[in-house]
């Protein structure tokens, strides 16, 4: 079966077949042999229709889907002992976890990193609605901020290392959620995955290599003070995956924290 997902037949199934095979087998995720993603990864649909809904969603005070379903009660014990919050969502995606974390607490600073083309229309409803504590897109040159937030993000970009690098030393905390890991010292740092689970809409994402990641944020001055398995997707497995080779393959979430 893992070669029949790795195909192009897969690739172009109709939809509605597509839905069985996934009703029935509920296989997520595939490895590949790529060493990287496709130049063309992760496509966008229904912006516009996500953004709406974010409005919608905040006028009706919902509670917003989070990857790491404990945040509200880390940001509270973050803001407790200061007088305003700032903190960072990368890889935001729609702005209901902004309505509700605004709506929550008084004083707070929201970064919010995406692909271009949804931080161009994020920008004009900032602009339109005058949300002056909602800022767009920026890496470089930012404050130093309380907690940065990959809410299942991380895994889909490219030159991570990178990425993570503009917040080291400007972080208090680190927060990697929903994310997938194994661990074995003898394969490489990271396995591209084919994910499957989105069909027609093929994704491909990292396993991280989850001793030699840890060592990457040890070497950057940040401690893992938190480890959980991440149960928030319902039926998410990794039943198709050799787990001789790939040992403890899971959906987890890591807090790491500055070292003082």
């Amino acid at each position: 079966m893992n070669f029949f997902f790795q195909s192009k037949i897969f690739d172009n199934l109709n939809k509605y077949l597509t839905k069985k095979i996934f009703k029935f087998l509920k296989v997520f995720f595939v490895e590949t042999n790529l060493k990287e993603f496709p130049d063309t990864n992760y496509p966008l649909r229904n912006i516009d229709e996500d953004l709406k809904s974010s409005k919608e969603f905040f006028s009706n005070k919902n509670l917003p889907y989070m990857s790491y379903s404990h945040l509200p009660h880390l940001l509270e014990m973050i803001y407790q002992s200061q007088d305003k919050l700032v903190f960072y969502d990368y890889g935001g995606g729609n702005l209901n976890l902004y309505y509700y974390l605004n709506d929550k607490f008084n004083k707070i600073l929201y970064y919010f990193k995406d692909q271009v083309a949804i931080e161009e229309r994020v920008e004009k409803i900032r602009k339109n609605d005058g949300l002056e504590n909602l800022t767009i897109g920026h890496t470089n040159n930012i404050p130093n901020i309380d907690i940065l937030y990959f809410g299942s993000s991380l895994q889909y970009i490219k030159k991570y290392k990178e990425k993570l690098s503009y917040f080291f030393k400007r972080s208090k905390y680190i927060l990697i959620a929903q994310t997938p890991f194994f661990q074995n010292e003898q394969l490489n740092e990271i396995i591209v995955m084919k994910q499957i689970n989105m069909h027609p809409n093929i994704n491909y994402l990292y396993l991280f290599n989850f001793d030699y990641f840890v060592e990457f944020m040890n070497k950057n001055n940040y401690q893992l003070v938190e480890k959980n398995t991440n149960r928030v997707t319902k039926f998410l497995n990794f039943k198709n995956f050799n787990k001789k080779k790939y040992k403890n393959i899971d959906m987890y979430d890591l807090l790491f924290k500055l070292k003082k």
